[in-house]
């Protein structure tokens, strides 16, 4: 019975080690974290404000729409040369040298800032769906380790059993396993009620009716994240793209104030103008009914400074928020990674704590006390104690794994980029190559 029951807690302890390189986890969640990218809504949304924001180029660099006029002389005025009846003319508004170039540049820094949008929520997206794929599986990974518990309090159980029978225990050690199996069912049922809320936020992820239910592995591969601190803290100055849209809605700012200071300058308009003449009244003038024909050339006046100064002033205003955005961003930001890299680190020190030292003390301890149980030489309870702390030992791995991966996730949203091969942050944005990818 000692071998078999040793046999036994050392197949559940193994079931207990999560790491496989065997098992593709990382192709569910992939799929999962494409589908979330081509249906969720809140990355359509940002793809569409793209769009837009690129269509505002071309509006932005466009001249004003040409002017055309007809006139019609009500009283016709005499002219030596005959009556002036009716007149067309044609214009166009030129602004000042640079003004449009400007405008452009403005515009298409701010499509620019939409894209680095774009990457933002897919970033969002993706760690989102991964960190609710990773919750449910410490879920169903601790309700596959309370089972095989459960197994194992059941084992125990009919042993306390046989022994009360035969007189070698107590009634007392079979209500105690008892006792504990209800405190199993307990945790289990908890366990399997807290699905139900995260299937439905990961539909909602993927645009999916959030009772649909699918099955997700339980074991997960693991590869460490090999970056120092200073690497990481870079990547998230350089790459984040949070920190990028604001990088380029800063440039779009600094135009926008060029462009602010070009209104003190005038704006050009040409024109063109055609006059019918009718006959002139009198016989023999000379030139009598030719048309009229003229060129006109006219600037606005940029009289009124204080509307011109208080445009600056805006321009200023809006230059110095966005500075002051990216300012509190990349502190924001650095000190979130700060907080990741603890949380990976700390999961990574238990993992191998309770993979190295903890989890095989706790079958040894079990299969001992069983043991001793077995020849009276220690109580019932020493052995439910035993299977308790091998179980939390368990739990506590499980979440170890879980909050390592979600940690990693973290940094993978915080610095735009994958940090393993394993990652589902495979799905960067296209962007754009500019002059301004050091920003």
């Amino acid at each position: 019975m000692n071998n078999k029951l040793y046999t036994f807690v050392s197949l559940l302890l193994l079931s207990g080690g999560a790491f496989a390189s065997t098992v593709p986890e990382t192709q569910n969640l992939r799929s999962l974290v494409d589908y979330a990218l081509a249906n969720n809504p809140e990355v359509n949304v940002a793809r569409e404000r793209h769009i837009g924001a690129l269509a505002r180029v071309p509006q932005a660099m466009a001249l004003p729409e040409p002017k055309l006029t007809y006139r019609y002389f009500v009283n016709e005025v005499e002219t030596r040369v005959g009556p002036q009846e009716h007149g067309i003319g044609l214009s166009q508004t030129l602004p000042w040298f640079g003004k449009r170039g400007l405008q452009g540049d403005a515009a298409t820094e701010t499509a620019r800032a939409a894209q680095e949008g774009i990457a933002s929520i897919q970033n969002t997206v993706i760690a989102e769906v991964a960190n609710a794929y990773y919750e449910l599986f410490y879920l169903g990974r601790s309700i596959e380790i309370i089972r095989g518990n459960r197994d194992l309090v059941l084992h125990l159980e009919r042993v306390a059993r046989a022994r009360y029978g035969a007189g070698a225990a107590t009634h007392a050690d079979v209500i105690r396993a008892q006792v504990e199996l209800g405190i199993i069912e307990n945790r289990l049922g908890s366990l399997k009620d807290r699905r139900a809320p995260l299937f439905a936020r990961l539909n909602a992820l993927l645009n999916r009716p959030t009772t649909e239910i699918f099955d997700l592995p339980s074991i997960l591969t693991f590869e460490p994240v090999n970056y120092t601190d200073d690497e990481l803290l870079a990547k998230v100055s350089r790459h984040n793209p949070d920190l990028r849209a604001t990088s380029f809605e800063i440039e779009a700012a600094h135009r926008q104030r060029e462009r602010a200071n070009k209104n003190y300058l005038p704006d050009i308009t040409l024109g063109l103008d055609y006059i019918a003449t009718g006959d002139a009244r009198m016989p023999g003038v000379q030139d009598s009914g030719d048309d009229a024909l003229s060129a006109t050339i006219g600037f606005t006046l940029p009289i009124w400074r204080s509307k011109y100064d208080a445009g600056v002033k805006e321009a200023d205003a809006i230059l110095r928020q966005q500075q002051f955005k990216r300012d509190q961003q990349l502190n924001t930001f650095h000190a979130e990674t700060v907080t990741a890299l603890f949380k990976l680190r700390d999961a990574q020190r238990q993992i191998d704590l309770y993979e190295k030292t903890l989890l095989p003390k706790a079958n040894e301890s079990l299969v001992a006390t069983q043991r001793a149980y077995s020849t009276g030489a220690a109580p019932f309870a020493d052995t439910i104690d035993a299977q308790r702390m091998l179980l939390n030992f368990e739990l506590s791995f499980a979440r170890a794994i879980t909050d390592h991966h979600q940690a990693r996730i973290v940094l993978e949203k915080l610095t735009g980029q994958s940090l393993t091969n394993q990652s589902a942050m495979n799905r960067p944005v296209q962007r754009e190559e500019s002059a301004h990818e050091s920003h």
